[in-house]
């Protein structure tokens, strides 16, 4: 699963609908994040499912805009890794491809750079055991994409 099943809608649209700001919503829609919940939860039943935490500027648009949407899409990563565990979930980006723009493909102006993606992902992690976070980083990836 891509993007962590993409529940983009669930701050809204990084830009207004009338292009005349920034969405300054920082409150998850609720039937949006319970429609997340029962497709990852349903998802993560299939224990062939795997998760790509990337490309969160895709999945929630504007989420570097505030400590608030920073927030959420923490808690939005962190209840991925519960529900999958860290065997089947895997921190993966595009920064080699095309930079900040690989956070949101268009979805939103401003996005991480590498450094600050990287501390963003050690802070969703902060608390999980070494194992836990070697798998997150590596150890899954290797074992999904028969690397070893």
């Amino acid at each position: 699963i891509d993007h962590m099943g993409t529940p983009r809608a669930i701050l809204g649209n990084d830009l207004l609908d009338d292009g005349s700001g920034i969405n300054p919503n920082d409150i998850p829609d609720e039937d949006e994040l319970k429609a997340w919940r029962e497709g990852m939860t349903a998802m993560a039943a299939l224990p062939n499912a795997y998760v790509k935490l990337s490309m969160l500027g895709y999945a929630v648009p504007g989420w570097m805009r505030t400590p608030e949407r920073q927030s959420v899409v923490k808690s939005l990563v962190r209840e991925t890794v519960e529900l999958f565990g860290a065997g089947r979930c895997m921190v993966a980006w595009n920064w080699h491809v095309n930079a900040a723009v690989s956070d949101a493909d268009g979805h939103s102006q401003v996005g991480p750079d590498a450094i600050e993606l990287l501390d963003m992902m050690l802070w969703f992690f902060d608390g999980y055991s070494d194992e836990e976070k070697e798998r997150l980083f590596s150890g899954t990836a290797k074992e999904f994409y028969r690397l070893d």
